[in-house]
């Protein structure tokens, strides 16, 4: 990634979109993955134009505040900031996607629409039950690499 602070390891963007219906948010969730460690380690918020009114607190691009970081998180953020500034075909891409989500969320004849809005929708579905106790942060970590969990899995 060419940045000092960083791990010189692979990590993956994966981009998330609003699925309400009537809503133009016009932005973009942009979970960053460590792919050696297999979790997400960062989520930026990328709006598509200059937010205004109350959103204009944020500014364009910033780690969501709502959803998770790690301490990487702040530059990884200056690695998709400059990534979103310098390669138009990547920000072209991301706007695409948003209309083609929005086309299929907006329209419930679509064939994609229940696949669609099956993503984020957990409204008539059981809770997620966790299957074994609670893993405290202090516990071995239940992998079995005798770390804590808090150091390893977490």
């Amino acid at each position: 990634m060419g940045h000092e602070v960083l791990p010189q390891r692979p990590f993956l963007l994966v981009d998330s979109y609003c699925v309400e219906r009537g809503c133009d948010c016009r932005s973009v969730l942009l979970g960053v993955h460590d792919v050696e460690r297999g979790r997400q380690v960062a989520t930026v918020n990328y709006s598509f134009e200059p937010p205004t009114g109350h959103d204009a607190d944020f500014g364009q691009i910033f780690l969501d505040p709502i959803n998770p970081q790690s301490g990487m998180s702040e530059p990884l953020l200056e690695v998709v900031a400059d990534i979103l500034e310098n390669d138009r075909d990547y920000r072209d891409r991301l706007l695409r996607h948003y209309r083609m989500m929005k086309d299929v969320i907006e329209d419930p004849s679509h064939p994609e629409y229940e696949r669609a809005r099956g993503w984020c929708s957990s409204v008539g579905q059981d809770p997620v039950r966790r299957a074994g106790p609670k893993v405290g942060a202090n516990d071995p970590c239940p992998c079995g690499s005798g770390k804590k969990f808090k150091r390893c899995c977490r």
